[in-house]
């Protein structure tokens, strides 16, 4: 099994890899967490401490990938041969996550997710109003994080890496 007995989640660290050389003016942590969202794999680095209740004896690992079980319950972990550590209690479970190569299509995702939190560009918009009562007024806003992924068509591109199942909802 792994995260459907997760209580609770805390990251002790993170690193974000570095924005495409191409894209200036993009906040890294914004851009690689809405990515991350959307998939199981990690890009970025971060040691994440999970707090794992399992009614009986499981085996489990972490719901991200790569990954590396450091300790459980502060004790060097046991590691079987699919990766996973056997819990047969509520244990504090701590892990290196992360530290997926980007590839060329991963930055591709990148670019374009940050092209569309920079756009001022109309489509995706959500509220469209205009006020004519004696003057022209006419506003419009658009949620960014609500579609980002899919109206930037960073989407496509993270398919192959896109959660799946119960214990990534």
């Amino acid at each position: 099994m792994t995260s459907q007995y997760v209580v609770s989640e805390d990251g002790l660290s993170i690193v974000y890899p570095a924005a495409p050389a191409d894209v200036s003016g993009s906040v890294p942590a914004v851009i690689w967490a809405k990515l991350e969202s959307y998939t199981a794999t990690r890009w970025t680095t971060s040691v994440v401490e999970f707090e794992v209740a399992a009614p009986c004896p499981v085996d489990w690992r972490p719901p991200y990938r790569p990954y590396v079980i450091d300790t459980v319950d502060g004790e060097v972990a046991v590691v079987n041969k699919y990766g996973e550590v056997r819990l047969t209690d509520r244990a504090i479970v701590q892990c290196t996550i992360g530290g997926q190569e980007v590839t060329p299509e991963i930055e591709e995702a990148y670019r374009r997710l940050a092209a569309y939190y920079a756009s001022e560009d109309l489509r995706g918009y959500s509220r469209y109003s205009v006020n004519i009562d004696g003057s022209l007024q006419e506003s419009w806003s658009r949620r960014r994080d609500s579609t980002a992924l899919s109206n930037s068509g960073a989407a496509d591109l993270l398919t192959k890496y896109r959660k799946a199942g119960l214990s990534h909802v």
